[in-house]
């Protein structure tokens, strides 16, 4: 984790989030940062735009067609559970997914390589909590 001051629903759904595929990882972050119930002062356009990125690379297949998020009846249970934490908390929850997806290693050079350089997980950290 990144951040100390985490809650306890912070953490237990980041618990939660550790188990899901890497896949389901990038479309459950790509859905919350589209999303997000929080205004901040930070261009958001960049995470989102490399995470669709990621998301075509792991799955080719089905990047062409349009995201029926109810499909995916295992993240709408993520979106609600997130959807009841503070405003503090949905910051916090964002950096920390943020965080777990630049520290996963998708088995791919190029997706790892991508994220490591185009995903400022510290630059957002510090504009949200600040």
């Amino acid at each position: 984790m990144l951040l100390e001051s985490n809650t306890k629903k912070v953490i237990e759904l980041l618990h939660q989030f550790d188990m899901l595929s890497n896949i389901d990882k990038v479309r459950l972050a790509l859905y919350l940062t589209e999303n997000k119930n929080f205004n901040i002062n930070f261009n958001m356009r960049d995470i989102i735009i490399l995470l669709k990125q990621i998301l075509t690379i792991l799955d080719y297949k089905n990047s062409k067609k349009i995201i029926n998020f109810s499909i995916y009846k295992h993240l709408l249970l993520f979106s609600a559970k997130y959807l009841e934490l503070s405003e503090i908390e949905k910051k916090q929850f964002s950096i920390e997914i943020l965080f777990n997806i630049y520290n996963t290693d998708f088995k791919n050079k190029k997706v790892n390589k991508m994220i490591k350089e185009r995903l400022l997980i510290f630059d957002y950290s510090y504009c949200l909590l600040n």
